[in-house]
């Protein structure tokens, strides 16, 4: 941390400190290495227990706030996400399905199930992912206001979607966490944020039981 460049590789370690949001100076100080352990020690994920639904909405909670790099549809956790698709995890694709493909495949580790987990990147393709689990530990139905439950996989009517973090509540509201979202609930917002939702934005809504 003598504040100079990695072997006089200046435009590497430019590259490094836009990925990690720092002043992009191609010099390795102290605010360049603090950056870079920040990232390697965030994301520790905290012990995880419950059903699958239960886990998928304590992992959904750690990831709020993960936000991806200068509108790209990348970034670190992002390609973290879209790795967990057939997306080629460094082309800049929309990724708020890859983040709920993500979550499937974190919660059912270790877990004996009958379905196989989606890797589809496309919010609507889940319904047909569904359908061909169904049977399986996979339920697909239309939402109604007393029927969505905190951990399901919601399907928006306008391509997109999200996990339900807590039950609906009286008014038709549904509390979710979604991936690729922002302030104003775009679908291409680009982090990892809380919504609420009306049912009737809903298209359908998935369970893994």
């Amino acid at each position: 941390m003598n504040g100079k460049t990695f072997n006089g590789k200046k435009e590497v370690v430019k590259a490094v400190q836009k990925l990690l949001e720092v002043s992009a100076d191609g010099a390795d100080g102290p605010v360049t290495w603090n950056a870079i352990l920040a990232q390697l020690s965030t994301k520790e994920t905290a012990t995880i227990s419950g059903s699958i639904p239960d886990k998928m909405v304590q992992l959904a909670r750690e990831e709020i706030g993960v936000s991806e790099v200068d509108g790209s549809n990348c970034g670190p956790r992002v390609d973290e996400y879209k790795a967990a698709t057939w997306l080629d995890a460094d082309e800049g694709w929309p990724w708020c399905a890859a983040f709920i493909c993500w979550l499937v495949r974190e919660a059912i580790e270790e877990e004996d199930i009958l379905f196989k987990r989606p890797r589809t990147a496309g919010a609507w393709d889940f319904e047909n992912w569904a359908k061909q689990q169904s049977g399986k530990g996979v339920e697909l139905r239309k939402p109604t206001n007393e029927d969505i439950k905190a951990g399901d996989i919601i399907v928006f009517t306008f391509s997109h979607i999200g996990l339900a973090v807590k039950d609906v509540d009286s008014s038709g509201y549904v509390t979710t966490i979604e991936g690729n979202t922002n302030g104003a609930g775009s679908r291409e917002g680009g982090s990892v944020l809380e919504k609420k939702r009306h049912v009737s934005k809903i298209r359908s809504r998935i369970r893994l039981l």
